[in-house]
């Protein structure tokens, strides 16, 4: 434990677990904080590649069987002079599945916008000729096996596309199965069994690959913002965050160059007024982060960095109290807080933090100990929808009790820890 890294150097592999490694980032410095949020970014995206590919493979399938469709009715009950036509719209239809897919290989998963919109196009060219064609027979999508490609299509672009343009997509192409099949209901002989297990197959495939990566993307993002949410743990009562330190880091670099310049005779005294005024600049803005950062302890650092918690919770902490906690009453009382915020269902609460004054003690262990309250006012979840994981979570920290008024509850917990940095 006593090794040390120097800025920037990759860390080492013994733990692979995300919150360690964000910790020893944070250690190390801001430089590799930030460094290995770009890996871990990149771990991520691994996941939507293994996602795609699954995608692009159920996609095949379902552009086979779609395929075979054209054949057998293009062979037995295609209508007359209609198979130069679908012909054209099934070789659009391969343009665009299988150039999307090499493409999205070119460019490691994620395929360009301009590649979205070309495929889009080449769909609706598709659709759009072989409706021409299979136009005024009774049942139009009983005939039309371009559906199964445009799904198919639809269906292997998931993981490398924002799931609400799919979703659009997909209710564009849902719009045109819906007129085929209204044609078809206003016809004498319309099937209704066929007609929806056909529009079902073309349809779901592509909504559900939709759904199910968006949730992965959604899982992913949450539990990396966890985990460097809870990298703050360790940090001493009063420290700079990782913002902070980028900025300080960034600050240090601009005066080291001045500095350097000077050194070096590259930069003449007395200064110019120009130099002069962004040295100025720079002394200015190091005294402000330095003053803003006095009293601010791991727990603001873990709601301002947070994009969970940052929106919607508040903290009121003028003393520093925070930063007295010790490591398991710092990680009941953010588990408490994430659980109340991140883990509630359908609504969005709003979450106010409130701690101190600090209590005055009466007995004799006065001097090495120190009692404060912690108040969660949480606003826009009833009690019976808060995560039952709350109450142990908080029950590290100290005694508790609630109070319910309107729609809000507040719960204020008790605590009382060894003063080990008081003096900080």
């Amino acid at each position: 434990m006593n090794e040390t890294t120097a800025p920037g150097a990759p860390l080492p592999e013994e733990d692979p677990t995300v919150l360690s490694r964000l910790v020893r980032a944070r250690q190390i410095g801001p430089r590799a904080v930030s460094a290995l949020k770009d890996d871990l970014a990149k771990d991520s995206r691994l996941g939507y590649g293994y996602l795609g590919i699954g995608a692009i493979a159920i996609g095949s399938f379902l552009f086979l069987r779609g395929l075979a469709a054209f054949v057998v009715d293009a062979v037995g009950e295609s209508p007359a002079g209609s198979t130069p036509l679908r012909v054209i719209a099934w070789a659009l239809l391969a343009i665009a599945f299988v150039g999307s897919s090499l493409l999205a290989r070119r460019h490691r998963g994620r395929r360009p916008a301009l590649v979205f919109s070309s495929a889009m196009v080449l769909l609706s060219l598709a659709l759009l000729i072989e409706t021409i064609a299979v136009l005024g027979t009774p049942q139009p999508i009983l005939h039309s096996s371009t559906i199964y490609g445009v799904g198919a299509t639809l269906l292997a672009l998931v993981g490398s596309r924002p799931a609400r343009e799919l979703l659009l997509a997909d209710g564009a192409f849902a719009v045109v199965i819906a007129a085929m099949v209204a044609s078809g209901v206003a016809s004498g002989s319309f099937e209704p069994g066929p007609s929806v297990q056909m529009a079902a197959t073309a349809l779901l495939p592509p909504l559900i690959g939709a759904v199910v990566v968006q949730g992965f993307g959604t899982l992913v993002q949450l539990e990396l913002d966890r985990s460097a949410v809870e990298s703050t743990l360790l940090a001493p009562r009063f420290a700079f965050g990782m913002r902070a330190s980028d900025e300080l880091a960034r600050l240090d670099l601009d005066a080291e160059r001045i500095l350097d310049g000077v050194a070096s005779g590259s930069i003449h005294l007395p200064l110019d007024p120009k130099v002069a005024a962004g040295a100025s600049s720079i002394a200015t803005e190091l005294r402000l982060l330095l003053v803003a950062g006095r009293h601010d302890t791991w727990l603001h650092h873990a709601i301002e960095e947070s994009e969970v918690l940052g929106p919607v919770v508040t903290l009121t902490d003028p003393e520093g109290l925070a930063g007295f906690l010790d490591a398991s009453e710092r990680e009941g009382l953010l588990s408490a807080v994430w659980l109340l915020v991140a883990e509630s269902v359908r609504v969005q609460p709003t979450l106010q933090i409130v701690i101190g004054p600090r209590n005055v003690e009466a007995d004799a262990t006065a001097a090495s100990r120190i009692g404060f309250p912690v108040a969660l006012t949480v606003d826009g979840v009833p009690r019976r929808r808060i995560d039952p994981a709350v109450w142990p979570a908080l029950d590290r920290v100290g005694d508790h009790s609630e109070m319910i008024a309107g729609g809000s509850m507040t719960i204020v917990t008790s605590v009382r820890t060894v003063a080990q940095q008081a003096a900080g």
